[in-house]
């Protein structure tokens, strides 16, 4: 990533505060940087290793602690039952835990059940730290750095004779995989289609309307958004937040999921890149990002 969006931010630059063009520059400095000249399918397509390339769907979160496992672990289930080859991936894991010796990644677990157990744990999670810190930080804890090309290495092989590829990010769209990546790296380099799993709660709006800006600025396609209700307490303060998103995103509402909820309801096999409405986006892009 440039230095200079960052360096500015912290007055590093020299200048007395920081204006539009500043922003403007920080802006397309940061795109630029993340964002892949070549069609984020090509990794895919190239990768797979049966007959028609495998389809990846990449579920990322608004937040942490989100449901991003749950929803992901449910479509696992749900293609497969639907007679699918289903592949699930936890590229990199933190927050990990022990247990016989082993390091055990509960995230990459549920997956793994959830797909019937397809490859095996250790395939499907194949770096997994202890700190609960965010990937980088918990692998720099151990004295090491999470290695980018096992990233993608891990991918290709999960990949390999699948129909679909569901691989679980780490925190949201824009947290830190590795020292040099976000969530939005590998997704673009491996030609996944985002869902983006937000908890239906106060802030939910703002939250997506973020990752899906953010989304569309990098060039990755979203799928659509699921809503996940993290408590059984009932707020009303999200009775509008379905809506408000339908309006502000243009983005398909995929499911909006109970607490502990068993089934997304979703046709995931008929599901098909949307395209954010550009209407509907206009005057939030004017406002958020020039």
């Amino acid at each position: 990533m440039a230095n200079r969006t960052w360096d500015m931010f912290a007055g590093a630059s020299g200048k007395q505060g920081f204006d539009a063009a500043d922003f403007t520059a920080a802006r397309n400095d940061f795109v630029d940087s993340h964002r892949l000249t070549e069609p984020p399918a090509s990794r895919a397509e190239s990768s797979a290793q049966s007959q028609r390339p495998a389809r990846v769907l990449f579920f990322t979160g608004t937040d942490t602690d989100v449901g991003k496992t749950h929803v992901a672990s449910l479509a696992a289930a749900e293609l497969r039952h639907s007679g699918s080859c289903v592949a699930v991936y936890k590229p990199v894991a933190s927050g990990c835990h022990e247990v016989d010796g082993k390091r055990v990644s509960g995230d990459g677990l549920a997956l793994w059940e959830a797909s019937g157990r397809r490859d095996d744990p250790d395939v499907v999670c194949p770096q997994r730290f202890l700190a609960p810190l965010a990937p980088p930080h918990a692998a720099a804890a151990e004295g090491t750095r999470v290695d980018e090309e096992q990233l993608l290495r891990g991918f290709d092989r999960v990949a390999a004779g699948a129909e679909f590829v569901l691989v679980e990010g780490a925190g949201g769209l824009l947290s830190p995989l590795s020292d040099d990546w976000l969530n939005s790296d590998l997704a673009a380099r491996i030609g996944g289609q985002l869902v983006i799993v937000a908890a239906n709660r106060l802030g939910a709006i703002h939250q997506v309307l973020s990752t899906v800006l953010s989304a569309k600025a990098l060039g990755l396609p979203v799928l659509g958004i699921v809503l996940s209700h993290t408590t059984p307490v009932a707020d009303p303060a999200t009775d509008s937040n379905a809506e408000a998103i339908r309006r502000w995103t243009g983005a398909s509402l995929l499911a909006d999921i109970p607490f502990n909820g068993r089934s997304t309801g979703v046709d995931w096999a008929g599901l098909r890149a949307d395209s954010p409405s550009e209407a509907n986006l206009a005057s939030a892009i004017t406002r958020a990002w020039l």
